[in-house]
């Protein structure tokens, strides 16, 4: 179920996304903007609407809504602006998990708002473009690549 659209303020477009998973628009380029529980509930749609076999693969992992990439993660990803980034997964990718793995911290999914709302011009095209983050950071959860991702289903990069 999508989000409401109260409290949704629009403006005018500022561009197009790309079929990459970065924005195009540029900084400060903001043409819709959710209150947060209402992008937050459109996270958590596209987590619940999973196929029940990678829904139930799930463990130790949380997806959290921020605003904006930390300028730590910036860096570290090459990313120039914070509207640059969409989603990022850092954690052990579960192929990639020993016998021994236990004990340890949650993964992390982070979807970043401010971005993601910057990348479309109407609320309708957000929730699919949310489900696409959502989707393409679970490929990294499961351990496949961006290049993996690419060649086995080409919109999930």
């Amino acid at each position: 179920m999508p989000a409401s659209h109260n409290g949704v303020g629009l403006s005018n477009g500022c561009g197009m996304i790309n079929n990459t998973y970065r924005s195009d628009k540029g900084a400060g380029c903001v043409v819709i903007e959710l209150e947060q529980k209402d992008f937050e509930e459109l996270v958590l749609v596209a987590l619940v609407t999973l196929p029940d076999q990678f829904r139930t693969a799930l463990k130790n992992i949380d997806v959290v809504v921020e605003d904006f990439p930390p300028m730590d993660v910036l860096k570290r990803t090459g990313v120039a602006n914070g509207y640059g980034l969409l989603g990022l997964y850092q954690g052990v990718p579960l192929r990639d998990r020993g016998p021994h793995y236990s004990g340890t911290l949650p993964d992390k999914i982070s979807v970043f708002k401010v971005p993601l709302e910057s990348s479309v011009d109407t609320v309708d095209e957000l929730m699919p473009l949310v489900q696409h983050v959502v989707l393409h950071e679970l490929g990294h959860y499961f351990g496949l690549s961006d290049e993996e991702m690419r060649e086995s289903r080409g919109d999930l990069h």
